[in-house]
């Protein structure tokens, strides 16, 4: 009987996810994504065998007797009606079939691909709404007709598109760590309602109000899996593999959220409530949100427990941006400018790890094949497991684009230089606690101002002075985990300025 692969793919998922700036209607949009494509196989579990369910995409295998024309005509349409149903008819979902070619995975794969994204291009970029008699817009997506009550102000109304999102979001808040483990929580797992709720501490003093937005996407994720996936088995591996070392991440960030006071808080009620906030998940990248005084050491657990993440031979790294903000900031802006600076901190990973090559023993003695490689995949743990960060206190403070902001901000200093490297995140962190705890900070924040102004002659001055404030009983080990930070690297002294008052609560 013959052998057919389907593919399902959700697009256009900004305005299915990203298109308001309420925390719940984010976070419902992009797990009902999730488990559409997840349902699929319990919908179709006697015909479709899945391969990969990763975030908005499926890929399956089945059989049937009827040629490629009776599949499109079929089984793609049933699909394409249940994913319909499960998103509320909101998400705009894709769907090919190709017919096995033997000995040939790869191809069939492409052509799959390149069907998805021909169907895509004559699609419309956002589900259209139905006409509703009303005199308001959706008072949270700007544009779609207003029409269900908004519960947190009588006076507006929202859409119904919204409104469905909403309802799956706030219905998460209780149940989240169930709904991705498929398991009963170990502890709390109601999440805060807003990221007001979940950034306030007023123990926490300037850090209060402030949450650390933390986006993760894997490098070159996509070559590694086209060059490794030559089956169906290994695109299986692939998936679940990657799967793994995600869900063992979040296992252990939310078990050690339950046990740390500083990650929950207690309602007037009594209720017991986590900061912790998951807004996307699956698939080569995800988001998380929390308090900003856990945004460092929650970047760090990340790169601990996926430090050994390998496929086929091929070591797999991470970049990752974490923007320290208000909490009523625009979530949306703050999106866009956390995939704008991995779209930086890949270009510096790249840059940085190119010029390793002539200095990095390690590097240079590795034979051609492995370099190459190593280069084209970014498959290097040491230099390309790495984030870059944003301390943002106000958009106004950007005046223009990001780029131009960062160029004005750092002057003449590499920006490759600004990464925080997992490889030594421990020793960044044990050496910032020891500056931190030993070195005033208006010193730091003075040198790092004058190195923007490219100002040598102040920063000479500026360097003895901040010599000179130090204990004489500490100054050994101060200047020995600044010389560590700063040693012809002008950039750290912007890390040590930038993340002064994060570190301080940087746990391991």
């Amino acid at each position: 009987m013959p052998k057919y692969y389907l593919l399902a793919e959700a697009f256009n998922l900004n305005h299915m996810v990203y298109d308001t700036h309420d925390i719940s209607t984010i976070r419902g949009g992009s797990f009902l994504l999730l488990n559409a494509i997840k349902r699929l196989q319990k919908n179709f579990e006697n015909r479709l065998k899945p391969i990969s369910t990763a975030a908005s995409t499926g890929l399956f295998v089945y059989e049937d007797a009827g040629n490629l024309d009776a599949q499109r005509a079929g089984i793609a349409q049933e699909v394409l009606r249940v994913l319909h149903d499960d998103t509320g008819g909101y998400a705009t979902f894709l769907v090919a079939i190709e017919k096995d070619i033997p000995e040939n995975f790869q191809l069939v794969l492409a052509r799959l691909e390149a069907e998805v994204r021909r169907q895509q291009w004559r699609m419309p970029t956002v589900v259209v709404p139905d006409f509703d008699a009303t005199d308001q817009e959706c008072y949270l997506d700007g544009w779609r007709p207003g029409v269900e009550p908004y519960t947190l102000d009588p006076m507006f109304k929202i859409s119904k598109a919204t409104y469905y999102r909403r309802e799956r979001g706030r219905e998460l808040k209780h149940t989240l760590f169930q709904e991705l483990f498929g398991e009963e929580s170990d502890g709390a797992d109601l999440c805060a309602k807003d990221l007001g709720e979940l950034a306030n501490d007023s123990s926490k003093g300037i850090l209060n109000g402030k949450i650390a937005f933390i986006h993760i996407d894997g490098n070159s994720f996509g070559s590694i899996r086209e060059k490794k996936c030559i089956d169906p088995i290994t695109r299986e591996n692939f998936d679940a593999t990657i799967q793994k070392y995600r869900e063992d991440f979040l296992d252990d960030l939310r078990k050690a959220a339950y046990k740390d006071p500083d990650f929950h808080f207690q309602l007037k009620n009594g209720i017991d409530v986590l900061r912790l906030e998951v807004l996307l998940w699956g698939g080569d990248e995800c988001t998380i949100v929390v308090p900003a005084w856990k945004g460092l050491e929650v970047l760090e657990r990340f790169y601990r427990k996926t430090a050994d993440l390998k496929f086929g031979g091929v070591q797999m790294t991470h970049r990752a941006v974490v923007i320290f903000c208000h909490h009523d900031a625009p979530i949306l802006q703050v999106r866009m400018l956390a995939e704008r600076m991995l779209e930086i901190a890949k270009k510096n990973i790249k840059n940085q790890f190119e010029a390793a090559f002539g200095s990095d023993p390690a590097l240079s003695s590795l034979a051609d094949e492995d370099r190459t490689q190593q280069q084209k995949l970014l498959s290097n743990a040491k230099y390309c497991n790495a984030a870059r960060y944003l301390v943002l206190e106000s958009f106004d403070m950007l005046r223009g684009s990001l780029e131009q902001f960062l160029e004005r901000y750092y002057g003449d200093t590499s920006m490759g230089n600004i990464l925080l490297h997992a490889s030594i995140m421990s020793e960044i962190r044990v050496n910032m606690r020891t500056i931190c705890e030993r070195v005033p900070k208006s010193r730091v924040i003075n040198l790092a101002s004058a190195i923007s102004r490219n100002d040598i002659a102040s920063k000479e001055e500026l360097r003895n002075k901040l010599n000179e404030s130090i204990e004489p009983e500490q100054r050994d080990v101060a200047l020995a985990a600044i010389d560590a930070f700063t040693k012809e690297n002008n950039a750290g002294w912007f890390i040590l300025a930038d993340l002064w008052d994060y570190a301080q609560e940087w746990k391991a």
